[in-house]
């Protein structure tokens, strides 16, 4: 079985650091793909053993989401005429088999071929003294398992072509599994922010607003805290997943007759927390590897 895997990143060396280790060992490095967002050193020699494509970095336009998961979706429907199944999402996400004794191929193997698969999205959340836990997540339970060409709508929330949620497959968005990295990735946007900020408050498009708003939400993710009683009633991950799963079933929508996406905001109020096992730990473990 052959599997690719690809990401898109600017600056987020850490982040990317991990994403090479985690699906290398999984998939070999000649099978990951990754598109650099402006000329940087340090990708590079992070990805000197994978597929590396460097693109301009100017001025982000106001349609640059739009823009870049156009441009992921036709990767990825390249890529799935030479690979069995091809992953995609962003640099801090991963996805993990939700049994400890299950590899992401084991799983893969059970899989009906040409399908799209949505994992179960999961947020690494900090609390208390340097503890963790995994938070359920709507918003990042996406479709990112490929076995046929489809289109990702923005942020790859979701996608124009049928999908489902299989609940032996989590996304893990692990942004907050670093905390200095994720300030040096606010710190990083910052000159795109105060280019936007150029245009009078009264003359930006709601999407200048959008960004902006964003990148000064990024600023306070990362010294977010997530209360002690979070942590109350943590399950295993594979319990968790298949909790999650029923829900998320019961908000897919479709929109415009097109899209299938979730509805995050039904599922605002649902708690579901799972454990960060060992895999985790050591995935992200500042020691060198």
């Amino acid at each position: 079985m052959k599997v690719g895997a690809v990401t898109m990143v600017y600056k987020d060396h850490w982040y990317l650091a991990k994403w090479i280790r985690y699906y290398g060992q999984l998939f070999g490095t000649e099978n990951l793909y990754i598109i650099s967002h402006g000329d940087d050193p340090a990708h590079c020699e992070l990805a000197k053993d994978c597929n590396h494509i460097r693109i301009p970095r100017n001025q982000l336009p106001e349609d640059f989401d739009e823009q870049r998961w156009r441009m992921l979706s036709d990767i990825c429907a390249v890529l799935v005429k030479s690979h069995d199944w091809v992953f995609c999402g962003d640099v801090d996400e991963i996805i993990l088999p939700t049994r400890t004794d299950e590899t992401l191929l084991e799983v893969l193997k059970r899989q009906a071929p040409h399908s799209v698969i949505g994992a179960v999205g999961f947020e690494i959340m900090p609390y208390g003294n340097s503890r963790r836990v995994l938070k359920f997540s709507p918003r990042y339970s996406k479709p990112s398992v490929l076995g046929r060409q489809i289109t990702f709508s923005l942020g790859a929330h979701g996608a124009f072509g049928d999908w489902s949620h299989d609940p032996d497959l989590a996304l893990i968005h692990f942004p907050l599994a670093n905390r200095d990295s994720f300030r040096q990735r606010a710190q990083a946007l910052q000159p795109d922010l105060d280019d936007l900020r150029k245009t009078p408050l009264g003359e930006r498009s709601y999407r200048q607003n959008a960004l902006i708003n964003w990148g000064q939400g990024q600023r306070r993710k990362a010294d977010f805290s997530a209360p002690e009683d979070l942590a109350n009633d943590v399950l295993p991950l594979r319990t968790a997943a298949q909790q999650a799963a029923p829900l998320l079933a019961t908000t897919m929508k479709v929109m415009n007759e097109t899209e299938y996406r979730v509805a995050p905001r039904r599922l605002r109020n649902v708690q579901i927390s799972a454990e960060i096992d060992d895999r985790l730990i050591e995935l992200f473990s500042e020691q060198p590897t």
